[in-house]
């Protein structure tokens, strides 16, 4: 076929506006050319696509045909617009965050408010593991993770220091004021690979360690309920009514809070727009990430 498909757009001009001067008015061009390409369009066809009535123009079946396809040339040439002038290139679909529980819960939770009003269109899924999941499977697009030093593979920025210190609860202390560490009553994880159950068998038998669980969430409810010291991160112990810092931060167990993804979604709009969120406020706490 070589009409021009732009002759289409002539069709649903006048079947919208009903005549040659209202179709003229809106393309913006004069009354001839649009009579020049409709009479041209008909004859090219060997269809009639108007019946004339004094002046005014109805569509046939065939011209309805044509401005049906004409009015869609229109709104796709609209919605590309709307695009290549970046007011409709906003970034959606799902984004993966893995985190720990206390991270999610204590500094994440606020950010995805913010992320949620900014980024309507993205949808944000978290996970929460102890362990760095495999971001080269695409298990995650994102995670926000503890770490002294990120593997390789992995690209990200450093949100800075991440301090642990030991609290107890202000009732608890009352009771039990002292120093003696090894005689105080502990809460710990359970997991005795953890850093920081290694840290309290120096002190105290883990055998002796009266209770043991395995989130710092529930790790930071016993010990605000009064049943002993315990190690947590500062972020999460510090600032709550009733828990008390008593010693630290512990420099042996210093870290680092590091965001990270995989090279292959650093330029996934999606991924760049919550990646880049989620810097700026991290690092608008870092200071109490790092215990200060």
């Amino acid at each position: 076929m070589n009409e021009d498909l732009n002759d289409l757009r002539y069709v649903a001009a006048i079947t919208t506006g009903g005549s040659l001067s209202a179709a003229a008015r809106s393309l913006g061009v004069n009354h001839a050319t649009v009579f020049r390409r409709i009479t041209h369009l008909e004859a090219h066809l060997g269809v009639r696509l108007f019946e004339r009535h004094g002046g005014r123009y109805v569509a046939t079946a065939a011209g309805e045909e044509l401005a049906r396809a004409g009015s869609q040339i229109e709104e796709t040439a609209a919605a590309s617009l709307l695009k290549v002038a970046g007011r409709d290139l906003r970034p959606s679909g799902m984004v993966r965050i893995s985190t720990t529980d206390s991270v999610a819960s204590t500094l994440l939770n606020p950010i995805m408010v913010l992320c949620r009003a900014r980024f309507p269109q993205i949808t944000l899924q978290v996970s929460l593991e102890n362990d760095l999941i495999d971001l080269a499977r695409h298990d995650a697009d994102i995670a926000v993770r503890p770490a002294m030093a990120p593997p390789d593979y992995l690209i990200g920025k450093r949100i800075g220091a991440l301090a642990l210190a030991v609290y107890g609860s202000m009732d608890y202390l009352a009771k039990h004021p002292g120093q003696d560490w090894a005689a105080h009553a502990w809460i710990a994880l359970n997991d005795p690979r953890h850093r920081t159950v290694r840290w309290l068998g120096k002190i105290k038998p883990l055998d002796q360690v009266g209770y043991r669980i395995n989130s710092f969430l529930q790790v930071r409810q016993a010990c605000s309920d009064g049943l002993g010291l315990a190690l947590m991160p500062c972020f999460l112990g510090d600032g709550v009514p009733g828990l008390q810092r008593v010693l630290g931060p512990v420099e042996a167990l210093a870290s680092e809070m590091w965001l990270l993804t995989h090279p292959d979604q650093r330029d996934t709009v999606r991924v760049k727009a919550v990646f880049q969120l989620l810097y700026e406020q991290l690092l608008k706490q870092a200071g109490r990430i790092a215990g200060q």
